[in-house]
């Protein structure tokens, strides 16, 4: 691969790796599924297009590992009993013990893990040291058919085969074109993982049968911890819609939003957060909105991010992040051509603005 995007033929040969990953590896835990997803996230908001190699900071796959696990480390609801991520059906697996104290105290996932400041966070260093430990140097494993030997190939990062240098990684780098195949082939790939990680869980979970809300809890989003966000958009918002402008009847009678849609890219980051009446957000769906509600978003964020940090009890936020997941995904939607949601029943082109707000 060139420094330019790679083609699509690159992205094929990718991708074919990625299914390769999933139906040839060997999997005694979920633990591969969730990174996987994580590197894919962090390749979003902090990659670019280009086929240049991009060097990962494994405390921020660590906060996604953690985030993709937060929801399922809570009993399954129509069990009541936790469900099994490893194939040790009576030992859980460590990342849910890391995990349950924290979830039991009722803090949202955002504010317990995408920020912290001072003293090195202690779950998101366990987090890191688990990844390192497992997933990491196993996760390009393919099992021959031949004699169920295992292969190796390195496609993603090269992991070291000394123990110590092992133990001292706090990076990994994407080799050329990795990064941007993750971004362009996100939707594609999030969808494998996800399936086969539910597949997974059915499979070392027999109790579950044939139960039908398993997907939603695994990955669903949650949508009480987004209603507590309410009151404080309300009166930032003067008690309006944001994409209509129109005096809402009632912060009950609103539904808070994610400006980028949580099909996209699933971020409750408060500034991806916006409250819009019912009907509003029922047309929009998961649409990428029109660059002039783009442009009042931005405003607010710039104007607001304090306040909305603070309703969140965060310590502090970097809202580049925000600011590159959503020129991945306009960049996305723009590349196949998708409209941009304007207002009910009406939708525009994309056309180029997008590219000037988000990087001006």
């Amino acid at each position: 691969m060139t420094d330019s995007t790679p083609n699509a033929d690159d992205q094929l040969k990718f991708l074919h790796k990625i299914q390769r990953l999933l139906e040839s590896g060997r999997f005694t835990s979920t633990y591969k599924f969730a990174l996987l997803i994580a590197l894919t996230n962090v390749a979003v908001a902090n990659g670019n297009e280009s086929s240049a190699t991009l060097i990962i900071d494994l405390e921020d796959v660590a906060r996604e590992f953690l985030m993709l696990y937060w929801p399922q480390a809570k009993p399954y609801q129509h069990l009541r009993v936790q469900l099994s991520q490893n194939s040790n059906a009576l030992k859980p697996a460590t990342i849910l013990t890391l995990l349950g104290k924290e979830v039991a105290s009722g803090k949202s996932d955002f504010a317990r893990l995408r920020r912290y400041t001072g003293a090195r966070d202690k779950l998101v260093t366990a987090a890191r040291d688990l990844i390192v430990r497992m997933p990491l140097g196993r996760l390009q494993q393919f099992e021959t058919v031949s004699d169920k030997s295992v292969s190796r190939d390195q496609f993603m990062y090269e992991f070291p085969a000394e123990s110590g240098a092992q133990r001292a990684l706090r990076t990994i780098t994407l080799k050329s074109g990795v990064g941007a195949c993750l971004r362009s082939l996100r939707g594609v790939i999030i969808a494998l993982v996800q399936a086969r990680w539910v597949r997974w869980v059915r499979e070392n979970n027999p109790a579950l049968g044939r139960d039908r809300n398993l997907e939603a809890f695994m990955f669903g989003q949650d949508r009480v911890a987004l209603a507590q966000l309410a009151p404080k958009l309300y009166e930032l918002q003067d008690g309006r819609c944001f994409y209509t402008q129109k005096r809402l009847d009632s912060i009950k009678g609103a539904e808070v939003d994610h400006f980028i849609a949580w099909a996209r890219y699933p971020s409750n980051d408060p500034l991806n957060l916006v409250l819009a009446s019912r009907a509003a957000n029922n047309d929009k769906r998961d649409h990428i909105p029109s660059t002039r509600h783009l442009s009042v978003w931005l405003a607010r964020n710039m104007r607001h991010a304090q306040d909305l940090i603070n309703s969140d009890s965060g310590e502090g936020l970097e809202s580049s992040a925000s600011v590159a997941i959503a020129h991945w995904a306009y960049s996305a939607a723009a590349a196949v051509g998708s409209p941009a949601w304007d207002a009910p029943k009406q939708f525009v082109a994309i056309g180029n603005e997008w590219v000037r707000l988000l990087t001006g």
